[in-house]
């Protein structure tokens, strides 16, 4: 089976012994679908304000324009979902493998487009339309790339839970 047509949130997997790139891929998607969760404000932690964060009441979006009220019904959507401590460690951690893809920079972008594009659940035919990529290339550098990961966090001895 394809991990791209994978719902991670649907059926529990039980933890293999050793690192596999297809474990990587899916703890990739896993930390990706983490993040989707997380509010569209806690999403974008590079911009920053000095302003203080404001909460959005229902009454203030009763006047607003539909754009504007679409984006906050989608953010109290989102925030409602929960995210716990420990399913934001793990999606900082599977965050910090794509690191070890320093030297491979394309191994790196496939496989960070391609866990994005599984989790969000955008297109990966346009995905790949739009950047004009070759799909077997494409397929190629996400699995090296998922191998690499595997090798080093198995080098390193980390668990694979």
């Amino acid at each position: 089976m394809r991990l791209s047509t994978i719902t991670i949130d649907s059926q529990p997997v039980a933890v293999p012994t050793k690192w596999s790139g297809s474990w990587v891929q899916r703890r990739l998607i896993e930390a990706y679908s983490v993040e989707r969760r997380l509010p569209a404000t806690r999403r974008r932690l590079l911009i920053a304000s000095a302003w203080p964060s404001m909460a959005v009441e229902f009454s203030d979006v009763v006047g607003r324009a539909d754009e504007a009220r679409q984006q906050v019904f989608q953010s109290w959507e989102y925030a409602k979902l929960g995210v716990s401590a420990q399913d934001i460690a793990r999606m900082e951690a599977a965050h910090d493998w794509l690191a070890i893809l320093a030297p491979y920079a394309q191994e790196r972008l496939c496989l960070a487009q391609w866990a994005a594009a599984v989790a969000y659940g955008r297109s990966l035919r346009r995905l790949l339309l739009q950047r004009r990529w070759s799909g077997t290339t494409f397929w190629r550098r996400v699995t090296a790339g998922a191998y690499v990961i595997a090798l080093e966090l198995e080098r390193r001895g980390t668990p694979t839970s």
